[in-house]
């Protein structure tokens, strides 16, 4: 499947959106039902499950100021069954724009810092092992 010059243009917003969001520069925010939004003065985007459930077929619209869709991009399979070229794309943004709005590495940091550090033994607990037994 041939990718159309509106198809190449969303997928590049897709993969600048990705990395934008892992370097803390854009910030999602939780839609509720599994879709997530980034918004800007200069109109949103929602990337989402279709079926709610976390898992492909993902859907990206893009929405102006005013809130009306202009473009849209979902998974999808090529005429021989094989992912579409974008499928990557939408599945990565999806991935970080969910941790992005769910807080993720804010809470695994804070889990984080309430474990000892490796290497500090005196707060580690001790392992006791369990006495072998004796077959006769």
């Amino acid at each position: 499947m041939a990718i159309r010059a509106d198809h190449a243009r969303v997928i590049a917003l897709c993969e600048r959106l990705a990395d934008a969001t892992l370097t803390g520069a854009a910030e999602w925010r939780d839609e509720s039902d599994d879709h997530f939004l980034w918004a800007r003065t200069e109109g949103k985007v929602s990337i989402g499950a279709r079926d709610r459930d976390g898992q492909p077929p993902y859907e990206l619209a893009i929405f102006n100021p005013e809130g009306e869709k202009v473009e849209e991009l979902a998974s999808a399979l090529a005429e021989d069954d094989s992912p579409a070229a974008w499928n990557a794309p939408l599945a990565e943004l999806y991935r970080v724009a969910r941790r992005s709005a769910l807080r993720a590495d804010e809470i695994i940091d804070a889990l984080l810092n309430a474990l000892p550090k490796t290497g500090d033994r005196a707060a580690e607990p001790t392992l006791v092992r369990a006495p072998e037994t004796v077959s006769r």
